[in-house]
């Protein structure tokens, strides 16, 4: 019999997805603020919306390969 408080591997998947859909979209926002002070030729602006996108991006990669390993499996090449 399963506890209540134990996580099974399907919520644990499914609250990992929700944090990269989270991820995802702060990453998007920064972004969007960069095209837009690009747009307005605000390169400072610019480079100012980009601080942190990019730890951002690759945080959201790690979590990503590591949900795509425990639902397909180590046989894929994901790190690359």
């Amino acid at each position: 019999m399963e506890k209540p408080n134990q996580f099974t591997q399907e919520r644990l998947i499914a609250m990992v997805r929700t944090d990269c859909h989270r991820q995802a979209k702060s990453a998007q926002t920064k972004l969007d603020e960069v095209v837009e002070c690009l747009g307005d030729e605000n390169h400072l602006g610019a480079l100012g919306s980009f601080s942190g996108l990019d730890e951002d991006v690759l945080a959201l990669k790690v979590f990503l390969t590591r949900i795509a390993k425990i639902t397909v499996g180590d046989a894929t090449d994901l790190d690359s």
